[in-house]
């Protein structure tokens, strides 16, 4: 009798361990990486200070809690060297930052923290401690849970959950390349400097203007890594997630 209380107790016990593993198996999804802060870098070939600024941008990437982005600009095209990654639509994105938190004009290397400070790049200490800041602020009202998740043939799903104090944010969709990628220039300033990138923007796009309801969507090809975005109009970044699979991607050399 007693031997079979024992058996009992012992496969209660493995019932309970069973049970406790089964959420863990079912979970074949991640929903991303959340970051304490959204860092952007917006940089140019075509500048003197850049090359360094990036290489800046690639040891904050590394760092837990922050999600660091790079967006090439053709601010100094005029220098004698047209960047060749540069897009119209990082140039807009920067002047909205600039429109929003009254910066005269557009310069490089700029960072941005979270749609709401900005610093040059050029100073290593500066950029510091401004990221230090950065983690230190206060989770926005608006802000919402939001999870992004790597489906089969690099489609992607998003959902974000409810707070209606984030109504009216945009819900912005980002492709990214881990890198380094590596630009060779060819003239100007730069001439015959290979320039690395990190977290290189790929493609940016705005799916649409959150009403503060949870929603949901999916979209094809956002590869390599991909990032989603909830910010207000060019400001303060609500919340965000993205996709991470580190040691996967070789460098990349372009021309």
């Amino acid at each position: 009798m007693f031997a079979g209380m024992i058996f009992r107790a012992f496969a209660a016990a493995l019932l309970g361990l069973a049970a406790l593993a089964l959420p863990a198996r079912a979970q074949t999804s991640p929903t991303g990486e959340h970051p304490q802060v959204v860092l952007e870098l917006y940089t140019s070939q075509g500048c003197v200070q850049c090359p360094r600024a990036n290489r800046l941008v690639g040891m904050f990437s590394r760092e837990p809690g922050v999600l660091a982005l790079t967006f090439p600009v053709s601010i100094w095209d005029y220098l004698g060297w047209r960047d060749t990654l540069a897009r119209p639509a990082y140039s807009d994105r920067q002047q909205a930052y600039s429109t929003a938190m009254h910066v005269r004009g557009r310069v490089t290397p700029q960072l941005v923290y979270n749609g709401v400070r900005q610093t040059g790049a050029s100073d290593w200490d500066d950029a510091r401690a401004a990221l230090n800041d950065s983690r230190r602020d206060p989770r926005p009202e608006g802000a919402s849970e939001v999870a992004i998740t790597r489906l089969r043939n690099d489609r992607i799903r998003v959902s974000i959950g409810a707070n209606a104090r984030g109504a009216g944010a945009d819900i912005w969709l980002i492709a990214f390349d881990p890198g380094p990628v590596i630009a060779v220039v060819g003239s100007g300033v730069n001439v015959n400097r290979s320039i690395s990138h990190y977290n290189l923007v790929d493609q940016i796009w705005r799916i649409d203007s959150w009403n503060g309801d949870a929603t949901w969507f999916e979209r094809d090809h956002c590869v390599p890594e991909c990032a989603v975005l909830v910010q207000r109009p060019g400001g303060q970044i609500l919340s965000a997630a993205y996709t991470s699979r580190p040691g996967r991607y070789p460098q990349r050399q372009i021309y």
